[in-house]
């Protein structure tokens, strides 16, 4: 192990509750000092303060990530009065390269009752050399306080840490970004790593790959433990108004890191057209004052209990697009109050996403997506690709209609997966109209397109009509018309 820097986090919480949740009653007026990490339901470090009722603290723990490690070391003193020192060691094998803070002391008092050391990894690890670190509890200031946890299996008062296949991933954040396609124009994006990294294994001349599309230049801004941000700048003029232009970023896999969740970086310029912003069709299907606002579908699929292509109803969660103030489709949402222009919020009058509300692990069913495939994963790092933003583009009649007009799906590349692992990039499209069909009442008519070689064998298509209501007009069937069969992922 390399040298012990001096860092103590200050961190202060009574954890009397978490004390009696692990197996403690009986013993509350017993002073003792031990290692408190716990883990969740994937086996994954509780990071405190965060504490989960009932989890248990763990005298064995494996670490598959390049995280720091964060573990706490808890004291039960019922009478504390004065600062309470303890001492700890720790014996690490497989010559790994950490650096552990603090170095051997930690301390307590009464607005401090959890203390934490750090475990830093330093270079990639050797699995064949079985390599562990042990923490023991060795003496303390006050004779009062017992190591460990009395009359109890597991005293806690030490700690194997194994080290296991850190399985290391990357993806970007976003799919898709937009820009007004200037010469010397600069937009930034993320690479994020969840299961963080060794920089000096991230050559950004390596990592990706340009499929198509203008010129422009990728330079490293800054970097976090799981995220790093480049800047692009752009290298040619693209002020065209009426043609679109797209560049296209894939990640490249390696050895040291697996590709997982968004897999493809789409750079647009769009087709520029004359609209009146105050038409806002967009904002006819969200309502940000209910969360739970949805946009209701019906896409004709197949349906192997019945052998035969039929509606499949459906609803996916829409919320609006949120632009800058210059942006020639801003439309003002709200100025929150107040006569300060910068923290007004914008949304793009003739488009709308589709997302899912409180729960940013969680995907929604756009395009009635999840119904196209068998096995799929609905979680959002898994499968980001059911959460669509921006989805829908409005352009009215002759830009100023505020009852109908044609849509387009937006173009790009999105990512689903499987529940076992498998990642797909698929790539969208589509158009169609939309008008008003009663008052208050708007029904988009579409062609859906996705594009992969191995799940469709090219491009297939698919038939929808979308309403910004739960009530609308029951569809008749179709005929001769596009039908597509789920695949298994």
């Amino acid at each position: 192990m390399q040298g012990i820097k001096t860092s103590i986090c200050l961190l202060a919480l009574v954890l009397v509750s978490c004390f009696q949740d692990d197996d403690t009653a009986g013993i509350n007026d017993v002073s003792f000092v031990r290692f408190f990490l716990t883990t969740d339901a994937n086996g994954d470090a509780i990071e405190y303060p965060v504490v989960i009722t009932g989890a248990q603290a763990v005298t064995n723990f494996t670490k598959d990530n390049v995280l720091e490690l964060k573990i706490p070391v808890a004291l039960s003193y019922p009478m504390l009065d004065d600062e309470v020192t303890v001492t700890f060691a720790v014996e690490g094998q497989g010559d790994l390269d950490v650096t552990i803070n603090p170095e051997n002391t930690i301390t307590f008092n009464q607005s401090r009752v959890v203390d934490t050391i750090f475990v830093t990894i330093n270079e990639r690890w050797d699995l064949e050399k079985a390599p562990q670190l042990t923490f023991e509890l060795l003496s303390v200031s006050d004779p009062i306080v017992s190591l460990g946890m009395p009359d109890n299996n597991a005293s806690n008062s030490s700690l194997i840490v194994g080290f296991g296949d850190p399985a290391l991933q990357y993806g970007f954040a976003t799919n898709r970004i937009e820009i007004d396609g200037t010469i010397g124009e600069k937009i930034t994006f993320d690479v994020v790593l969840p299961q963080g990294y060794f920089p000096e294994e991230i050559h950004d001349d390596e990592i990706f790959n340009l499929t198509s599309g203008f010129e422009f230049a990728i330079d490293r801004l800054s970097q976090t433990p799981t995220k790093i941000t480049y800047q692009v700048t752009i290298s040619e003029d693209l002020q065209n108004d009426f043609l679109p232009f797209v560049s296209t970023l894939q990640l490249v896999e390696s050895e040291d890191y697996q590709i997982a969740g968004i897999t493809f970086l789409q750079i647009v310029k769009p087709v520029k057209t004359v609209r009146d912003v105050s038409t806002n069709p967009a904002a006819h299907f969200y309502n940000l004052d209910d969360e739970f606002h949805r946009t209701y579908g019906e896409n004709w699929l197949y349906n192997s209990t019945r052998d035969q292509c039929e509606w499949s109803t459906f609803f996916a969660f829409s919320f609006p697009v949120v632009v800058d103030s210059e942006d020639e489709n801003a439309v003002l949402y709200d100025d929150l109050g107040n006569d300060d222009p910068s923290d007004d919020i914008y949304h793009h009058a003739f488009k709308i996403g589709f997302d899912t509300p409180v729960n940013p692990d969680l995907t929604t069913n756009s395009f009635n997506l999840k119904r196209w495939f068998n096995n799929e994963s609905s979680r959002s790092e898994n499968s980001p690709g059911f959460n669509i933003n921006p989805a829908i583009e409005f352009f009215p009649e002759n830009g100023t209609s505020t009852t109908n007009g044609t849509v387009l799906v937006e173009q790009q590349i999105i990512a689903i997966g499987s529940t076992d692992g498998n990642s797909y990039a698929i790539e969208i499209s589509g158009e169609g109209t939309y008008r008003e069909t009663e008052p208050g009442l708007f029904e988009i008519s579409l062609t859906f397109n996705a594009k992969n070689e191995e799940l469709f064998g090219g491009t297939v298509s698919s038939e929808y009509l979308m309403y910004n209501q739960i009530n609308y007009p029951e569809p008749l069937p179709l005929t001769n018309s596009n039908c597509v069969t789920p695949v298994d992922l």
